[in-house]
């Protein structure tokens, strides 16, 4: 089995950006006059020899590097460029030779595809000439990096608005023909190489495509005729990006091609590791759906990568986080050990002695992340809207917590038991005193008042979500500026005084917009003619004060993402 781990912590370790975009790693913020810092790069691959002893170590067999359009280098690029694409080469060169001296097969990243203005005028940014150009750089890498296993190919997520550098990558498979058009000619590249190619069905709704990662339909027309033995898919677990409360994605059991199943241990929506979020019966629950039953080919592991944040908590490095670690670990066992149980898991990560206070522990911490940081009242439902699962959690988003009147209106028109919301939110937090007193006893490397005092303002937020109480709202806005000036690189609380209730006719709207089940309605195609997505755009930009800040400041842009 495939135990793939990213390998992106020791470049963020040497990045000093104070708000990380970790979705891959910060390559140009490791330069220094238009080249790879020759110190910066000397430190990484220190850091990435103890990284890789260390995954080696636990049981990974494969690692991931970011990224490819930094080693493909072209004819037509300008001296500066290709002088910095030689030095990135020797220099992953070196990193390739650490991990293979750790019996680590070795994977680079890719979007589908990087850009830069020289690229563009080369191709004109014709799919036709982009996918040439792909073909000849995979050839080219293949030829000069032997050791290369394969490529992991991400096509339905670009680059963040933020993203610096050399490149950006760009969409450009639009539609299921041309994706199963593009997968045809280059799969015979890597089977003349006999390397991997691992595509990834993650999409976020852009384009006829963006539905690949739950809609069987278009799943069926992207493979259709793909038969390779150097091809796997890779899959999130569920119908959306790392949430709780979401079931097993269907599609691990739509045809026998092999599969890669994405797990994240270092939960971007869950606190970073700051505290703990525990993913191991989340897991357990998935693996026993999924051994016996599907073409399982591996795990891939993230144990870094995703999301924004000031958090650091960089995995099995300095300043890493215990409980990163030890989701990386039970997520590792759970399926390179399929005879181990969740208790076998723990044991051998924590040891015999207390072993029922640590699992107590966990499970309390399990109870607050799934009642609390989430509403489960919200949470189990299912929505979609469009190309898109509605997220299991809307408020809270990588360190950011809103509360405003679209998130007022939206939760109370699809919640129809806000009391019960605020009770499971209070009985859950309520578990913090004793997670609190298992801890002393264990000498767990456990925040206490950090989690307490988070949790305290996530609450309140809940509360304002579903009722108007200045006295609340006065008291949270005090807390939460106590809160930043005690914590001033952690979250950040955006709460607005609501302008007007819930109406009646916004929530008749929003479910008109929304639906139930996955399936496509007639109304769906009138509701989102290219014609009324346009106007939606408009409607977003009158109301995006309302919205979390980062909105159009980090991720893909939302034009995008109503295309």
């Amino acid at each position: 089995m495939l135990a793939l781990v990213d390998g992106s912590a020791p470049f963020f370790l040497e990045s000093s950006k104070r708000s990380q975009n970790w979705s891959k790693a910060p390559l140009s913020h490791l330069e220094k006059s238009s080249l790879p810092s020759r110190k910066k790069h000397k430190r990484v691959r220190e850091s990435f020899s103890k990284y890789t002893k260390r995954i080696s170590k636990l049981g990974f067999n494969a690692i991931s590097l970011d990224e490819f359009c930094y080693l493909a280098n072209y004819s037509f690029y300008p001296f500066p460029l290709a002088e910095k694409i030689r030095s990135y080469r020797k220099k992953y060169k070196k990193l390739f030779k650490i991990a293979t001296s750790q019996g680590l097969q070795i994977f680079l990243t890719s979007d589908f595809f990087s850009v830069n203005e020289f690229i563009s005028k080369h191709t004109g940014n014709e799919l036709g000439k982009i996918i040439t150009l792909f073909e000849s750089a995979l050839e080219d890498v293949f030829s000069t990096f032997p050791e290369i296993s394969g490529i992991i190919l991400r096509i339905g997520e670009s680059d963040g608005v933020d993203v610096t550098g050399d490149f950006r990558s760009k969409l450009f498979l639009k539609t299921p023909a041309e994706a199963n058009r593009f997968l045809k000619e280059i799969l015979p590249v890597f089977e003349k190489h006999n390397k991997t190619l691992i595509f990834r069905t993650w999409t976020l709704g852009a384009y006829e495509i963006g539905d690949l990662i739950w809609n069987p339909k278009t799943y069926k027309k992207v493979f259709q005729g793909i038969d390779s033995k150097s091809f796997i898919i890779s899959l999130k677990y569920g119908e959306g990006d790392f949430f709780r409360h979401l079931s097993l994605n269907p599609l691990f059991f739509a045809d026998e091609r092999p599969k890669l199943l994405e797990l994240q241990a270092r939960r971007e929506y869950e606190g970073f590791g700051e505290y703990p979020s525990f993913v191991g019966w989340q897991y357990e629950n998935y693996r026993n759906q999924l051994l016996g039953k599907a073409n399982l080919a591996g795990i891939s592991v993230w144990t870094q990568t995703g999301g924004w944040s000031s958090f650091q908590n960089i995995t099995f490095l300095k300043g890493s986080s215990y409980w990163n670690e030890l989701n990386s670990f039970v997520s590792l066992k759970l399926f390179t050990e399929p005879n181990w149980t969740l208790e076998d898991c723990l044991q051998k990560f924590y040891g015999k002695k207390d072993l029922n206070d640590f699992i107590r522990f966990l499970r309390l911490s399990d109870l607050v992340i799934e009642n609390l940081l989430y509403d489960p009242c919200f949470a189990k439902q299912s929505f979609y809207v469009h190309r898109v699962r509605i997220p299991t959690l809307l408020h809270i988003t990588w360190d950011r917590i809103t509360v405003s009147d679209p998130f007022r209106s939206v939760y109370s028109v699809l919640n129809s038991t806000p009391s019960e919301s605020m009770r499971l939110g209070e009985e859950a937090f309520s578990s913090l005193e004793e997670m609190k007193r298992i801890s002393k006893k264990l000498d767990l490397p456990y925040d206490f008042r950090f989690q307490s005092k988070t949790f305290r303002l996530i609450l309140n937020c809940r509360k304002l979500l579903y009722t108007e109480d200045v006295a609340l709202f006065l008291e949270t806005k005090r807390l939460a500026k106590e809160f930043h000036k005690k914590y001033p690189k952690t979250f950040r609380f955006q709460i607005s005084r609501p302008k007007s209730k819930p109406s009646f006719v916004s929530g008749l709207f929003l479910k008109l917009f929304l639906r139930r089940r996955s399936k496509y309605r007639l109304l769906d195609k009138i509701l989102f003619h290219p014609i009324l997505r346009k106007i939606y755009y408009l409607v977003f930009l009158g109301i995006r004060s309302r919205l979390p800040d980062f909105i159009n400041r980090q991720g893909m842009p939302i034009r995008e993402l109503l295309s």
